[in-house]
């Protein structure tokens, strides 16, 4: 490469350097397009890596995202006629069967059950996520698994709610059943006024 590079005799006997300049050897321009070739090609190669970690950290973040809105959440919403109540992740009212003793006595079983399903955390989740507001929660192990608790209480909701409905209030089956809603305590003096946070109500 280096002999072609310097002139060296050619077939012929003839020197490069004495060839007209038409009919020189273009090794000069052959060179350059290799080198833009191997650029283009390291360019590539080295962008191939990043190109991966970034859809890698996007797949990853969607992944997160999906994970955290499956999760069992519960958050307090106000409602006509109750007030603030607690709802789960999908807003669904939450009530509490006044009957229930946890851990040893659980009265709705069975076809209970599908009329007010117990909120249960899923696979992989150790608690549920509290909005705001929301304090009190806990998780006991109940006939259909790990259940969220509020203050103590097991939590469930009822077949015939929708979004924003509280038609489950007062219903005896196995208990009584009552909406969970929440309720400030505190002292007022004067204009003053000290609350505490918002504990639970069964009436």
């Amino acid at each position: 490469m280096q002999n072609l590079l310097d002139g060296a005799a050619a077939p012929g006997g003839e020197g490069a350097h004495d060839r007209p300049a038409s009919v020189r050897p273009r090794h000069g321009a052959q060179l350059a397009a290799m080198a833009g070739t191997l650029a283009l090609a390291l360019s590539a190669f080295g962008a191939a890596p990043s190109t991966a970690l970034a859809a890698t950290r996007h797949n990853r973040a969607s992944n997160v995202h999906a994970q955290a809105k499956n999760q069992v959440a519960v958050d307090i919403v106000s409602v006509s006629k109750y007030g603030k109540i607690l709802v789960d992740q999908k807003g669904f009212a939450l009530y509490a069967d006044a009957a229930n003793k946890p851990p040893k006595k659980w009265p709705c079983k069975g076809v209970c059950l599908t009329v007010w399903p117990p909120l249960l955390l899923g696979k992989g989740q150790a608690k549920p996520v509290a909005g705001k507001g929301v304090t009190g929660l806990g998780v006991v192990k109940g006939p259909s698994g790990r259940q969220v608790t509020w203050n103590g209480k097991p939590l469930y909701t009822f077949v015939r709610d929708q979004k924003g409905t509280v038609r489950g209030q007062g219903i005896v089956q196995d208990g009584t059943w009552f909406v969970a809603r929440t309720v400030k305590t505190g002292t007022t003096s004067g204009k003053s006024t000290s609350t505490t946070k918002p504990k639970s109500t069964w009436a």
